[in-house]
């Protein structure tokens, strides 16, 4: 019962606040309804518009589910090349780096008169904001190995893929997990915005479509569903990630 009553005092606390915050800034900023609406009305849109609404959030959907299967495929993959051939890292890394502080804008600018709105410029964009929070975690976690578990591989003479994935990978587990928090739950936002700029569909075309009409409140209703979502894929990957880290009975953690 004590659990429970915890569980619902951890959910309902940041929601209250949130509609606390709200409602506040509604009474003492004096703006318009089309500016900030009321909370009710922002739940209505999402109920009235749900078949237009849900439509769009399926392309974004798609949008960021392929952009983080990239982002990990060129994250994990570029810290694993760097742990199979050091000398790559000092070849590569400074041309990730200065790809991750291409400003947005111009990337998506460069990728529509390249691609058009594609499917392949919207990924890209999700991909490329996330690859290098994957990137540097994994490469953390794969140096975060147990040094005596590493003499002992290199006693046996283990090959390096016995030494990966025996001893590194397990130890990276944690920090690769960490990086999928960041870049999962942060792909749906950066699908939006990659959206908002260059595409027909998907809820950054929503959100453009409702700045045209001066409908506050659907702009709003996308907002509150794209943090739900980020939140509940944040919420799911550190579950799956406790799950998954063998160290959590370690008592020397």
């Amino acid at each position: 019962m004590t659990s429970t009553l915890s569980w619902i005092a951890r959910v309902a606390t940041p929601i209250l606040s949130v509609l606390l915050l709200w409602y506040l800034a509604i009474w003492f900023s004096g703006l318009p309804a089309f500016v900030i609406p009321r909370p009710e009305r922002v739940i209505e849109v999402l109920w009235v518009d749900r078949a237009f609404i849900f439509e769009h959030l399926l392309a974004t959907l798609q949008v960021a589910a392929i952009g983080f299967l990239w982002a990990n495929v060129a994250g994990i993959g570029l810290a694993v090349l760097f742990d199979l051939l050091p000398p790559t890292r000092h070849m590569l890394m400074p041309a990730a780096i200065t790809l991750r502080n291409v400003p947005y804008i111009a990337l998506i600018s460069v990728l529509m008169l390249a691609f058009g709105d594609s499917l392949l410029s919207k990924t890209t964009i999700v991909a490329l904001a996330g690859f290098f929070p994957v990137l540097v975690n994994t490469m953390q976690g794969l140096r975060a190995a147990d040094e005596v578990q590493l003499d002992r591989m290199r006693i046996l003479n283990a090959s390096w893929w016995q030494t990966f994935s025996q001893v590194r990978l397990p130890y990276a587990i944690p920090a690769i997990v960490s990086a999928q928090e960041i870049t999962g739950s942060g792909s749906i936002i950066v699908a939006i915005a990659a959206e908002w700029m260059i595409s027909s569909t998907g809820l950054g075309y929503v959100i453009n479509n409702a700045m045209q009409n001066y409908r506050g409140d659907k702009v709003y209703a996308v907002a509150l569903l794209a943090t739900a979502l980020s939140f509940l894929i944040y919420s799911f990957v550190h579950w799956l990630g406790r799950r998954l880290d063998w160290r959590a009975g370690d008592p020397r953690r």
